[in-house]
């Protein structure tokens, strides 16, 4: 593995580690309230598209990335949607 590759993963681990607390804390309060979901719909439009460009260009930490971001963020719209 080359260090551009060891570097995309290591995005991979800090960006998806920033959805964390807030998905953690949704979950245990069952309130997101603040939480805009157009933020969130606007969210998971700018990941599927970066999800497709990992794809079209084999980048694994990129779809790997996205992937998590996506399901950390389909999380935070269940909870907007049924808290």
């Amino acid at each position: 593995m080359k260090w551009r590759e060891y570097l995309g993963y290591v995005g991979v681990v800090t960006g998806s580690l920033t959805f964390v607390p807030q998905v953690y804390q949704a979950w245990v309060s069952k309130s997101v309230g603040d939480l805009s979901i157009w933020m969130i719909l606007i969210l998971l439009l700018n990941v599927t598209i970066w999800l497709i460009y990992g794809i079209t260009g084999k980048d694994k930490a990129m779809i790997l990335a996205n992937i998590i971001i996506m399901v950390l963020s389909l999380m935070m719209l269940y909870f907007k949607l049924t808290f």
